[in-house]
């Protein structure tokens, strides 16, 4: 999923579609997107963290604001929706919506790994699953990110917790066009903006094919 990140935000950065890039991931994982940014396409990104913001007011001043210093940042999910950072891209985001700033979008491309941790948690027990799946301050500051950069790449290896309202909620942050929190999903659509690989579509890579069968087995009374 890296890699396959790194290779669209090339592109972008060598067509002149994209100049600033912001990286949102678990924050286990913000070394391994810097290491691959840098070692696979030489692309150097910073991680925007309390360290880093500590490091630029005392290099740039207090009113330094990391978001607009450097083109390319990473930031941890879990750093993202606190007040800090809020503040700091509350900054970027009011310099983007200001007339006569030549700006349209505070960051160009927008990439979130493991982008499954960002979607509303799924209903309540409360009346059988019914209602509606919550926001969480996760979701709340991606959307907003969302909300203000043009190109948006979601990346996930885990399937989503299952309910419609939930995927359909992350799917709107990719495009409020084509998706509706709630609505039922278009899978036209879905198949315009959605990527999916599995082992099964690349049979010269030599993936065996899998067999399901089922092994019926009955615990002795000991195991029961």
């Amino acid at each position: 999923k890296t890699i396959e990140a790194g290779l669209v935000v090339q592109e972008l950065l060598l067509r002149h579609r994209a100049r600033t890039v912001i990286v949102v991931c678990p924050p286990s994982l913000s070394l391994k997107w810097q290491d691959e940014m840098r070692e696979k396409f030489g692309l150097e990104f910073v991680i925007v963290n309390s360290e880093r913001m500590a490091d630029v007011r005392r290099s740039h001043g207090l009113q330094a604001n990391p978001f607009t210093l450097f083109p390319r940042v990473i930031v941890s999910m879990a750093w993202l929706s606190s007040v800090r950072a809020q503040r700091l891209l509350r900054s970027v985001y009011d310099q983007a919506s200001r007339p006569g700033s030549g700006k349209r979008f505070a960051f160009d491309v927008l990439v979130v790994d493991e982008a499954h941790h960002v979607a509303p948690s799924s209903p309540s027990a409360v009346a059988g699953g019914r209602g509606y799946a919550v926001d969480t301050q996760r979701t709340v500051a991606v959307r907003g990110l969302a909300d203000t950069c043009e190109h948006r790449l979601f990346l996930s290896a885990t399937p989503h917790n299952g309910h419609p309202e939930s995927f359909t909620s992350l799917m709107e942050m990719i495009d409020p066009q084509r998706f509706s929190r709630g609505a039922l999903l278009d899978q036209k659509a879905l198949r315009e903006v959605a990527v999916r690989r599995l082992k099964a579509n690349l049979p010269s890579e030599g993936f065996p094919p899998r067999q399901v069968e089922s092994l019926p087995y009955e615990p002795s009374d000991e195991e029961e």
